[in-house]
């Protein structure tokens, strides 16, 4: 009896009780749906039966309520817009011209306020794009073509960053990069922009020549001025005796004369060698 028993529990064509699979099943779907993995260039959103937290998920393992919660994973790492070819900006300059450049926008959105970004713009990258065309034109039609064709592009640009932060911060959109490229400008207004840069330069270049020739008529006004007073002092310092023993100073090394002293005041007599 005891080992009929025994053959009977170990019997491998036994069937397993529906009741414990469908147990095996729900364990494996609620451990599915309550585990949230979140990687380390994303944030999780957290909406509960349709209404989203302000706690966002960071990076690693995490676990949520389940059916009730959905975790919405947003990119946190640095991402760029790029407006070019067929997306390029057209805008009016305060002149009345058109203008037309590519540009590209670096962002990312700021962890703590992922859930803003989420439950107001959902696709922010749509919103952004609208926006930044928008701003970009009101900024460009302050200046003048020729501003986007020399150094002022870097006021240009600076004014537009701070235009787009200004609208985007709330939201939780820091615009880490903005950059303005590939111009394109009417011939006529290219030419008069190069020819008006040309005669700048030229005007500088003469400014540089008249400041160097003012120097130079300085350091000679100087220099002359230096040996007028250095000669004043020599003057000053001359005697008639001095001059009669320079004199004999410099005739002694000349081998073709000879002197001997005569006369009440010592006044030497030359001759030539030759003589």
């Amino acid at each position: 009896m005891q080992k009929t028993r025994f053959s009977r529990e170990i019997n491998p064509g036994r069937k397993i009780p529906t009741w414990w699979i469908f147990i095996v099943v729900l364990v494996v779907i609620l451990l599915a749906k309550s585990i949230v993995i979140i990687d380390q260039t994303e944030v999780g959103v957290v909406k509960v039966l349709g209404k989203v937290s302000q706690n966002e998920l960071d990076a690693g393992l995490h676990i949520v309520a389940p059916f009730i919660t959905d975790v919405v994973k947003m990119p946190v790492y640095e991402k760029s817009i790029e407006m070019a070819g067929p997306d390029s900006i057209k805008a009016l300059t305060n002149e009345g011209l058109e203008v037309v450049f590519d540009l590209a926008v670096q962002y990312r959105i700021d962890p703590a306020k992922a859930d803003n970004v989420y439950s107001k713009l959902k696709v922010w990258e749509i919103w952004m794009n609208n926006r930044i065309r928008s701003r970009v034109r009101d900024v460009i039609a302050n200046y003048k073509a020729e501003d986007l064709y020399t150094g002022n592009r870097e006021a240009i640009q600076l004014e537009i960053v701070k235009s787009l932060e200004s609208g985007f911060s709330e939201y939780g959109i820091v615009i880490t990069a903005f950059l303005i490229r590939n111009i394109d400008l009417p011939d006529t207004v290219v030419e008069r922009i190069e020819a008006k840069i040309g005669a700048k330069q030229e005007a500088e270049r003469m400014e540089f020549v008249i400041q160097k020739e003012e120097l130079e008529r300085q350091r000679k006004v100087i220099e002359a001025k230096g040996i007028s007073d250095a000669n004043e002092v020599i003057a000053a310092s001359l005697s008639e005796r001095y001059l009669y023993w320079y004199w004999i100073q410099n005739l002694q090394n000349h081998e073709s004369v000879y002197y001997v002293p005569v006369g009440d005041n010592g006044l030497p007599l030359f001759r030539g060698l030759g003589d």
